[in-house]
């Protein structure tokens, strides 16, 4: 019987490091879109734009107001991921976390207030430096799934 009563924290014990350095579920949960290399995204706007798709990349930048968008770097593009419906948010410290997500990809143009109001919330963003429209590369995850790597 002490075995037993023992067995809940031997299982926390067991638990991967990653889940205890933030790793979870937010939004809806991934369907069975097709995957895209978040490179392919970028490096062909035009092709997937309007288009639902999964994608995997490691988080640069999370909204230090709330968590209420992140950015995913492939190169030196990046990718502004916001989430349907302001539905859910995830964790302010993801930043170097592997993200998977599932939502539509766009591109647009964003005005330079609002260019300057996420540089804001950015760490090291500078707001100063945006002059006029900015071209954007957008992801409306429906689902994000993160990996956080243990510290």
């Amino acid at each position: 019987m002490k075995r037993a009563a023992h067995a809940p924290l031997a299982v926390l014990l067991l638990l991967p490091l990653t889940l205890l350095a933030g790793a979870g579920k937010f939004g809806a949960p991934l369907g069975d879109s097709p995957k895209v290399a978040l490179a392919d995204l970028v490096k062909d706007p035009g092709a997937w734009s309007g288009k639902t798709v999964k994608t995997e990349g490691v988080v640069s930048a999370v909204c230090q107001d709330k968590g209420c968008w992140m950015v995913l770097k492939a190169g030196d593009q990046s990718v502004r991921v916001r989430f349907k419906d302001y539905g859910f948010f995830v964790p302010m410290d993801s930043a170097g976390a592997t993200a998977v997500l599932e939502g539509v990809f766009t591109v647009k143009t964003i005005s330079e207030g609002a260019a300057k109001h996420y540089a804001e919330e950015t760490p090291g963003g500078k707001p100063d430096a945006i002059k006029g429209d900015q071209k954007e590369l957008s992801f409306l995850a429906s689902g994000v799934e993160l990996a956080k790597q243990a510290k």
